[in-house]
């Protein structure tokens, strides 16, 4: 059989913090963007929040002043921590260039992260509130339909996820239909239009498709019997939230990939980060602008004059959910264009093609 290349895509990961008997370790989380998020302690047991993924040399850090944690979930800019300290929960931020923050630092509860939005358990039964970890505050709240306050929840577009328990019951939620669906409980993973989750009696990895608004499980794999794996979702199975497709590992420990089969969302930005460069864009400072959508993308951004002449035409398609451009203040001839404010236009294709294009527009200086 012949092979291809590996292109190495980060710096070597430093060890990570597990759980006693956690045979899943080390913990990892997808963020959409092209970068992963992971745990790292120091000598102490103190633990940081770590993001690699853009180049070969960069980690961005963000201590949590907490140990024995485990990483939520994480899309773009956002990562969910759950501290080993009772109670303890925090979001950090790893915006565009620049080392992490702490976003937010509350009291635990379920918590799902999408976007720029954590989702959280509402002060009714069934309710779920949607923050806004930009504007810092509550921007929308959502009638479940679940019988309990959920104990877990997750998001992916406008799925979702509830339950209350492992004996459930659970469900999802279509916020684009307004609409309840009942689906299996036990621990599980939201994607998009599905939910994945592993029989751990008869090892066998289990699809659930809700996307119609009914629910239909199917198995996708099964999985070797020989289990060591005490970690769940991020253990010998993995599912991709951003328009992705199934991963798992077989007997002869290699990476198995199924395809879904589900219909994905249409092509929806989630998070953008399009402010001008302080001072305005220069050819020593470009504008460095990133639009986090739900799915990989074949896009042209266009930056126009005040007369509406298109003066500069970039191109790019992502791999990942995130579009990055660089902007450095000069035209398609490579000329420094005058001071001023200048309108640019985003045009993002469906790199699955499946939905339609996706048009942004905003705004930028150059100095």
């Amino acid at each position: 059989m012949g092979g291809s290349l590996q292109t190495r895509r980060s710096p070597t990961l430093q060890p990570t913090t597990c759980l006693t008997g956690d045979a899943a370790c080390p913990q990892l989380e997808a963020l959409g963007d092209g970068r992963i998020a992971y745990l790292w302690a120091d000598a102490n047991g103190q633990e940081s929040v770590s993001v690699v993924g853009l180049d070969t040399s960069t980690i961005a850090t963000e201590p949590t002043g907490d140990s024995a944690g485990r990483l939520g979930t994480g899309s773009g800019r956002y990562v969910l921590y759950n501290g080993g300290t009772p109670g303890s929960q925090k979001v950090a931020d790893f915006p565009r260039g620049a080392a992490g923050e702490t976003a937010l630092d509350r009291t635990r509860t379920a918590a799902a992260i999408w976007g720029r939005r954590l989702w959280i358990p509402g002060s009714t039964q069934g309710g779920v509130v949607a923050y806004d970890l930009k504007a810092k505050k509550n921007v929308a709240t959502v009638d479940t339909g679940a019988p309990c306050t959920p104990t877990e929840t997750q998001a992916v577009n406008t799925w979702l996820y509830w339950s209350c328990g492992s004996a459930g019951p659970a469900g999802v939620y279509d916020r684009a239909a307004g609409r309840a669906i009942t689906v299996p409980a036990g621990q599980g993973r939201l994607a998009d239009g599905y939910l994945i989750r592993e029989n751990r009696t008869t090892h066998e990895l289990l699809l659930t498709d809700f996307h119609t608004g009914t629910a239909t499980t199917r198995t996708v794999a099964v999985l070797p019997s020989a289990d060591q794996n005490t970690g769940g979702n991020t253990g010998r199975w993995a599912v991709d939230r951003f328009g992705g497709n199934v991963a798992y590992l077989t007997q002869q420990g290699q990476v198995a990939i199924v395809s879904a089969g589900v219909p994905t969302s249409p092509l929806a930005q989630t998070e953008a980060q399009t402010d001008p460069q302080p001072g305005g864009s220069s050819a020593s400072n470009p504008w460095r602008p990133v639009w986090q959508l739900n799915k990989p993308s074949a896009w042209t951004l266009t930056l126009s004059n005040t007369a509406g002449a298109v003066v500069r035409t970039l191109t790019g398609a992502s791999t990942a959910g995130a579009v990055r451009a660089s902007w450095n203040a000069q035209n398609d001839s490579g000329n420094n264009v005058p001071r001023g404010t200048y309108t640019w236009k985003l045009t993002a294709a469906p790199r699955d093609g499946q939905g339609p294009d996706l048009a942004l527009t905003g705004t930028t200086t150059v100095n």
